[in-house]
């Protein structure tokens, strides 16, 4: 069995049969709001059940941290706890009538930082995760604050499982608000899509139960109209999917010379490969190497792979690693975490036994829907061999679309991202950002103008187009409905 890779190694394209990182697992103030001094905590602490870390309190740095090192200057005034909805009701109505801004935290891995703030309370909730399987009506109703590894083990545990991404320590709210992409996508569809009724505290301090029945324009608006919208999530429920007996795993990879044919094959092969493939092809940048690979997941057998993946093998150098595995044993391999288990498959700090390290990093993202020419691939290429030679590490990542995915109408949820081959998020760890918007900028011309929304990006000119498109009047029109005054906001709120 091969030895995992952590992020680093994944970036530095080293030992491509390994466990692999897929993706980044991603600051602001509010204008008018007050902060919330220490005797404002302190009656929090005495409205809510859950503890209550004021600033400069034994603790609160740990609590008020995100993922992201890039925002750890940013520190709200309080970190919040709640323990149940109730208590979740307690602080919106007690931030409401003092007017202190709120963040909702799921997991911390806001891009942007918007999972934190300056002068206001975020609200941690991560006390609400529990998981609880419907077999009768095949649904699980699972926390707005567990993340996702706990959600595969304990959907596993009762023979079920949910498209969802692999990042292990993402929250579980932030990835269905706002689409939700993983490598079972094309067979599953997104997150989102899967989702059929949510427990939400608004602004007006009511717990509303939302599903079809009830509120049919909420639902649709949390089916991908982003995280922080609308009011806090306080529980899914979701329609799950038979757990797989197991899947096979599949990286290929090419020498560097092969970069922009492989990428050309890529986008012709895994957008319309069989809906049980689901894949991500790397332009890799680390430790002054440049480098090329698709990983992705069949839920089949190992065998079917070589022909499946015959127009990737036919690109000259093309290397297939391999195998087949339980599905939850794969999703820790895709999580980094094959041979260490679930408890140390969370942050440092963020679970009992974890051991994976917080990140710094900044990230950007486009929408392909038609192929790329020859000049699209070059500026792609020499852009991964210009990082390569410069400090950090940084990488070019396309998920693929089609499948399930594409099968929903641009208009049924608010994710309209429906007709695209892939989404292309662009990463760049540690040291210069700015590499990020050079390479960005001159992809202009090829991209289709769209972006991720779970890949929020705060300088993105035009976001309420870019992530929303045609859907965004209609999220305007539900937020003014469900959230007034306006007061869950930040500086990309609906």
């Amino acid at each position: 069995m091969a030895e995992p890779l952590d992020r680093r190694a994944f970036l530095a394209g080293v030992g491509t049969a390994g466990a692999l990182v897929l993706g980044g697992c991603g600051v602001s103030r509010v204008a008018g709001s007050l902060a919330a001094s220490s005797g404002s905590a302190q009656k929090l602490a005495r409205a809510i059940r859950g503890h209550v870390f004021a600033r400069g309190a034994p603790g609160f740095t740990g609590a008020a941290h995100v993922y992201n090192e890039r925002f750890d200057s940013v520190l709200p005034d309080a970190v919040a706890r709640p323990i149940n909805a109730a208590d979740v009701q307690a602080a919106v109505r007690w931030a409401v009538s003092n007017n202190v801004a709120v963040r909702a935290r799921s997991g911390g891995h806001s891009y942007a930082g918007y999972s934190t703030l300056e002068n206001g309370v975020v609200l941690d909730l991560r006390k609400l995760s529990s998981i609880s399987v419907d077999h009768s009506a095949g649904t699980a109703q699972v926390g707005a604050g567990a993340q996702l590894i706990d959600v595969y083990a304990a959907l596993a545990a009762h023979g079920a499982t949910l498209p969802a991404g692999s990042c292990p320590s993402v929250g579980v709210a932030g990835v269905t608000l706002g689409g939700g992409m993983g490598l079972a996508g094309r067979a599953f569809g997104l997150t989102t899509d899967n989702l059929v009724a949510a427990q939400i505290v608004t602004a007006d301090g009511r717990l509303r139960e939302v599903d079809e029945a009830t509120d049919p324009d909420l639902l649709w608006a949390l089916r991908g109209g982003g995280g922080g919208n609308f009011g806090v999530v306080t529980r899914f429920t979701f329609k799950v999917h038979p757990l797989p007996a197991g899947a096979a795993w599949f990286i290929v990879s090419w020498p560097w010379s092969s970069a922009a044919q492989a990428l050309t094959a890529w986008l012709n092969w895994g957008p319309r490969a069989d809906d049980r493939a689901t894949s991500i092809f790397h332009l890799s940048a680390a430790g002054g190497q440049a480098t090329v690979n698709v990983t992705g997941q069949y839920l089949g057998s190992s065998a079917a792979l070589p022909s499946l993946l015959a127009p990737l093998r036919s690109v000259p150098g093309a290397y297939l690693a391999s195998g087949y595995q339980d599905y939850l044993g794969l999703q820790l391999r895709w999580a980094g975490c094959l041979g260490k288990g679930q408890a140390a498959c969370h942050t440092v700090g963020a679970g009992p036994g974890g051991t994976l390290p917080r990140e710094r990093f900044d990230a950007k993202s486009d929408y392909l829907t038609r192929q790329l020419p020859a000049a699209a691939t070059t500026i792609l290429t020499e852009a991964i061999e210009t990082r390569a030679g410069q400090p950090g590490s940084g990488a070019i990542l396309f998920d693929c679309y089609g499948g399930a995915i594409n099968s929903v109408s641009p208009s049924a949820t608010a994710f309209v991202h429906r007709d695209a081959l892939c989404a292309i998020q662009y990463l760049s760890y540690d040291t210069d950002y700015g590499w990020l918007d050079q390479t960005w900028q001159r992809m202009r011309p090829y991209v289709s103008g769209q972006a991720y929304q779970n890949y929020i990006d705060a300088s993105l000119p035009d976001w309420q187009q870019a992530y929303y498109g045609a859907n965004y009047t209609r999220l305007k029109s539900i937020r003014e409905q469900v959230d007034p005054h306006h007061f869950f906001r930040f500086p990309q709120a609906v």
